[in-house]
């Protein structure tokens, strides 16, 4: 009884759904589901006990789905993480949406102290968010995107979540940000893009620490084009002498931060533990050998840009 219990709460971790749990009826089919007006069930058993799973929905995709991970739970052979297992795509098909409520989704990349960063994130989480190991150096974390938070978007959260793991770990934290996933079920793909963003990011950029997938996804555009083609967009929008910034890692340092906190001087320079009038000394620095102020939003994208494709050539 003890497992479908289990199993009934990482259904509700999982799509929200609460169920109860009670004794078969007679008209609960064995091996299917019964659909009602108000409420729909389904008959489980755990190689000792014999159950009713009743849900307070009465769509059949939605019902036939909890079964499927409600029996998956109860049959896996090995004690494995449900939460690991629904964000690897084992449990449930991201095509079919259960809840609606939208999600930032990460990738925590740690070298060391993996227990540390899983136990930090799960301190913090509240009972709707996702927390699990993935890997040896990697922990998911799904947030829940509450409408009265204090951060705009998925990768200004992933700023902060940074910042703090890395006061409180020892050890080099990167995050992959994979977006913000619409509805729980599309959870596990954008996990994907989370860990794929890790991946890529270690290639082009490992001096960054956060790393959007959506900006990789461009990456992966651009790397399809000629090798002359790439070039010549470098030489075009930018100074000739812009290379001497790329082997500035004071430079760099500067500009990847300044980028990163949204063009923001006092949030930069605290992250990077300067001066603002230091900060600012270098951002000019930049626009003076480059021509470009990246001050202005146009003229940073295009910086970075131009950043990332002078990493392939």
């Amino acid at each position: 009884m003890k497992k479908i219990s289990n199993a009934v709460e990482m259904l509700k971790r999982v799509s929200g759904i609460t169920a109860e749990i009670s004794a078969p009826t007679p008209d609960t089919p064995i091996g299917g589901i019964n659909i009602g007006e108000e409420n729909s069930g389904f008959i489980v058993n755990d190689g000792e006990t014999t159950v009713c799973i009743t849900l307070p929905v009465t769509d059949t995709a939605t019902v036939a789905l909890a079964r499927e991970y409600v029996l998956s739970v109860l049959n896996a052979k090995v004690e494995v993480d449900p939460v690991r297992a629904f964000l690897e795509g084992g449990a449930v098909s991201p095509s079919v949406r259960i809840g609606k409520t939208d999600y930032y989704v990460f990738a925590v990349h740690c070298t060391a102290r993996i227990k540390r960063v899983y136990e930090y994130l799960a301190a913090m989480a509240s009972p709707d968010d996702f927390v699990a190991i993935m890997s040896d150096t990697i922990t998911a974390f799904c947030k829940k995107a509450e409408e009265d938070n204090d951060y705009r978007s998925a990768g200004e959260f992933a700023v902060v979540l940074q910042e703090n793991l890395s006061e409180e770990i020892d050890g080099k934290i990167k995050i992959g940000v994979g977006g913000v996933a619409h509805g729980t079920a599309e959870l596990p793909t954008y996990y994907s893009y989370a860990r794929s963003a890790l991946v890529s990011g270690a290639e082009f950029d490992p001096n960054s620490d956060i790393y959007s997938y959506k900006e990789y996804a461009l990456i992966k555009a651009l790397s399809e084009l000629p090798l002359s083609t790439r070039d010549s967009y470098i030489k075009t929008v930018l100074d000739r002498n812009f290379r001497e910034v790329l082997g500035d890692e004071e430079l760099m340092t500067a500009a990847d931060a300044f980028i990163k906190h949204s063009l923001n001087i006092s949030e930069a320079s605290r992250s990077m533990y300067v001066h603002r009038n230091t900060l600012i000394y270098r951002i000019d620095k930049i626009e003076k050998i480059t021509g470009l102020n990246i001050r202005n939003f146009n003229d940073a994208m295009t910086f970075r840009t131009a950043y990332l494709i002078s990493k392939m050539l």
